[in-house]
């Protein structure tokens, strides 16, 4: 068993702690986190985005989804951990291992910070008979990593404002917007520890986790109807009130500090916030996402409110998070610039991989990308082209990336999966331990960037050489989904668990399926997996669907991943937009943002009919004129 399993139960026993857990979030329910944050990692050596670990005294037994089956049972292998399969009839959920394992009278160890309270009332709820106590005053594994002296310091980098030019709302336009969903749910204040919400309302961007523009932060907002009236119902009441925002002092300078000052924001000590929560004087309820919110400010708000004012929580999904995410028309005109940069940015990677490659490319592409900067690095990854790997692929799609205009960052970790390492959804090279791109087979690359007016993903797969019947057979059921999902009609109302279907059809007919979710949300200028509108067919008891709204952003990347094999991947992020209207209905569908060339030689046009090819060459075309159109400029 590794030590630092060993070193924990060591004060699990000091500390009566009978089940310990270690979840791979931080105190904001955050995807992505920072080094300082990275426990689990730093006790199992599993660097996933999603990981639930238990540890007992004989048993250390780690969840994970499927997109990192093949990745988890790699780095975890010789630990002693044992993997579990999240979602999978073969292994029991958390929940219910907990339930059978846990004895009256026993206690379960967490930081209060890291377990959301519906996690924690998630847990309970499997073992309504037995006496459990639960300690989670303390960070009991943190503060062992803190004692080897390796783990970073938590991260505390400059603010900064994010223009209106891009944001396209005031902070106090949104403030009233968000206090008027405060008021339709019978409450006067809300309390935000998502970083992007926070981010999103106060119009700030920073640096705190890798390739998320956001700080560790907090919000509360108060609101009140004021007493100045016209004596229509409509204005009886500005809604007014007071705004907070709790950050490291260090991350301001002067020039946030007075943005904040004129917005009518105040400011507070990011480590004030529980003490704050404690002891404010509460004047009516209060909205909280217990799904976002920890245990202890949960907790801390809940005890308050009862022993002071009488008043309560409600639990409800946060408003702003809907606000957030439908764009508005600033917001959508930007994204549609800057996909478009984003596009021929990675339309011009493709392309350079080909030529590295030495496989033949379209003629229009050829005749587009005629470039010397271009052409030279191509030349330049060529002169050693029996040495190209995913590294090397991985910094090429980087290069040309970050050299276009108005990208300041990557979204997330750019994957360049060859081969059978692209079965692994979320892997990722590393330097001397990587695959070498031969000419045969296909390459997947998942990428993407962060711009002042958009966050962009997308992943291409491209044969590299000779493929295979199976392959070629397997991507084109991919690209049938992909298409049929990318062209679907529905009525308003409809969530993406309704449109699921459309692009695992055809893999379905054949016995295929992907372990994840067709289509995520996806932020501006902000995280790259943003809800709450996501595209999956899975039922989640007790998890909120959000409807589709105009406005909204969404993947769409069907994919098949054949272990030991290959992985194919086709990605675009789309914009929920109106259609049209009948009957007094309102009909949506998808508008591309993403427009890059789909890779024909991996197509099995007998498998397509007639509208699809049709669709298929359309959309190509389409790709084609926008980067002839872009580089015209």
């Amino acid at each position: 068993m590794k030590k630092e399993i060993e070193l924990l139960r060591e004060q699990m026993r000091k500390e009566n702690t009978d089940l310990y857990i270690v979840t791979t979030t931080d105190a904001h329910n955050s995807e992505y986190v920072s080094d300082h944050d990275r426990v689990l990692e730093y006790l199992t050596g599993f660097s996933g985005s999603n990981g639930t670990l238990l540890v007992t005294d004989t048993e250390a037994l780690l969840w994970t989804d499927g997109r990192y089956f093949i990745q988890c049972e790699q780095e975890i292998a010789g630990s002693g951990i044992k993997m579990m399969r999240e979602g999978d009839k073969r292994d029991l959920s958390v929940k219910d291992y907990i339930a059978k394992n846990l004895r009256s009278g026993q206690c379960i160890g967490f930081d209060g910070n890291n377990l959301t309270r519906h996690r924690v009332k998630t847990i309970l709820a499997g073992m309504p008979d037995k006496d459990i106590s639960l300690s989670y005053d303390r960070d009991t594994a943190g503060e062992i990593w803190d004692s080897q002296g390796t783990r970073p310091a938590r991260p505390c980098n400059t603010v900064y404002e994010h223009d209106i030019r891009y944001a396209g709302e005031s902070v106090n336009d949104k403030l009233k917007r968000v206090r008027k969903e405060i008021k339709s749910l019978n409450a006067s204040g809300l309390i935000i520890s998502s970083l992007y919400d926070v981010m999103w309302l106060y119009n700030l961007r920073g640096s705190d986790v890798m390739y998320n523009p956001v700080a560790l932060s907090y919000a509360f907002i108060t609101s009140a109807v004021s007493a100045v009236s016209n004596g229509t119902d409509d204005q009886a009441g500005d809604l007014i009130g007071e705004a907070y925002l709790f950050i490291q002092p260090e991350a301001l300078d002067h020039n946030v500090s007075e943005y904040l000052k004129s917005c009518g924001v105040i400011v507070r000590d990011y480590d004030e916030i529980c003490g704050f929560i404690s002891e404010y004087d509460y004047k009516g309820n209060v909205i909280a996402d217990p799904r976002e919110l920890s245990v202890k400010l949960y907790d801390a708000m809940a005890n308050r409110l009862k022993s002071v004012s009488g008043h309560k929580i409600i639990d409800h999904a946060l408003p702003t998070s809907e606000l957030k995410a439908c764009k508005n028309e600033t917001e959508i005109r930007m994204m549609k610039e800057f996909f478009i940069r984003d596009s021929v940015a990675m339309t011009k990677y493709l392309y350079a991989v080909k030529k590295i490659m030495g496989m033949s490319v379209p003629e229009q592409l050829s005749a587009i990308f005629d470039d010397d900067k271009l052409n030279d690095l191509i030349a330049e990854y060529s002169e050693n082209a029996q040495d190209f790997d995913e590294v090397a692929a991985g910094r090429l799609c980087d290069r040309i990336r970050l050299a276009t205009d108005g990208c300041f960052d990557l979204s997330f970790s750019t994957i360049a999966a060859y081969g059978a390492n692209a079965a692994m959804m979320h892997y990722e090279a590393e330097e001397h331990a990587c695959a070498k791109i031969k000419r045969s087979g296909m390459l997947l690359t998942d990428c993407g960037g962060q711009y002042p007016g958009a966050t962009t993903d997308v992943t291409r797969t491209i044969a590299v050489g000779d493929v295979t019947d199976e392959e070629k057979k397997c991507f084109t059921l991919v690209l049938k989904g992909w298409l049929a999902l990318m062209h679907a009609t529905w009525i308003e109302g409809c969530t993406g668990r309704n449109l699921d279907i459309l692009a695992r059809q055809y893999l379905w007919n054949e016995g295929i399926d992907y372990k994840c979710g067709t289509g995520h949300g996806v932020g501006y200028c902000l995280g790259v997996h943003e809800g709450p509108q996501n595209i999956r067919y899975r039922y989640i008891p007790d998890s909120a669907e959000a409807v589709l709204l105009p406005g909204m952003t969404v993947t769409n990347e069907p994919g098949v991943y054949k272990e030991g094999c290959f992985g194919i991947r086709t990605e675009n992020t789309m914009l929920v937009t109106e259609k049209f209207v009948s009957d007094s209905d309102r009909y949506l569908g998808f508008e591309n943002l993403t427009l890059v060339p789909i890779d024909m030689e991996l197509v099995d046009m007998s498998l397509l009919d007639k509208t699809e090819i049709k669709q298929l060459e359309e959309y190509n075309s389409e790709a084609y004129k926008c980067c002839e159109e872009y580089l015209k400029r």
